[in-house]
């Protein structure tokens, strides 16, 4: 968790949303419907140039026997594999909604896709560091999103859920700063979010229902 989001608008949509004006000559990209971990994705940072700019990152620091993607919010300024990148190397990873799957007893597990309400595009705290893949021996900017616990929706169907930035935090977020902003890693409240039950593994939202209330 969170392992699966989607994107919906195209580059321009996306830089103006998160006010990037860097690297938009070098970078092209459309929509995308699930995003997955080992795809590259676009991801806002800081550049040299103290300018916020957009560049396609791949999702995931590659491990010699697994792909972590994701970090837990929890203890970060003191963990000693995320510490150094996160008081350096923070990002947000645009996504217009997450998906998450709930265990059934009684047949296979029910797709539910959580938007951030109000919001057309919402951005995932991240941090992100270069790697060197064995295959190219070309340096790449690789990227990790932050999972929080759960607020009471999310933790009707899981233990985890992704740390989603109020935008005016954005700035705080990717400019350096002696003090790591620990404090932005908020869990968000149950009244910001809706899950939908997507009733087939591939329908789209627009044939859901919403869920909330179904937990009360």
């Amino acid at each position: 968790m969170c392992g699966r989001y989607e994107r919906r608008g195209d580059k321009q949509k996306i830089a103006e949303a998160f006010y990037a004006k860097g690297g938009l000559d070098e970078v092209d990209f459309g929509e995308d419907f699930d995003c997955a971990p080992g795809s590259n994705q676009p991801v806002v940072w800081m550049n040299k140039e103290g300018e916020r700019a957009l560049g396609l990152m791949r999702w995931g620091f590659k491990l010699p026997k697994k792909l972590l993607f994701n970090v837990r919010s929890e203890g970060i300024a003191t963990a000693n594999f995320w510490k150094d990148k996160f008081a350096t190397n923070r990002c947000i990873v645009p996504a217009s909604s997450f998906f998450e799957w709930k265990d059934s007893k009684k047949g296979p597990k029910s797709k539910y896709e959580i938007k951030v309400l109000d919001r057309e595009f919402f951005g995932i705290a991240g941090v992100w560091a270069e790697w060197r893949n064995p295959k190219t021996q070309k340096w790449e900017k690789t990227f990790a999103t932050f999972t929080s616990e759960p607020n009471g929706i999310m933790r009707e169907l899981h233990d985890r859920q992704p740390v989603i930035l109020d935008p005016k935090d954005f700035q705080e977020w990717l400019s350096p700063s002696e003090r790591l902003p620990v404090h932005l890693l908020r869990i968000l409240p149950d009244d910001a979010i809706q899950a939908i039950l997507l009733g087939d593994p591939v329908a789209r939202p627009e044939r859901s229902s919403p869920m909330r209330g179904l937990f009360d």
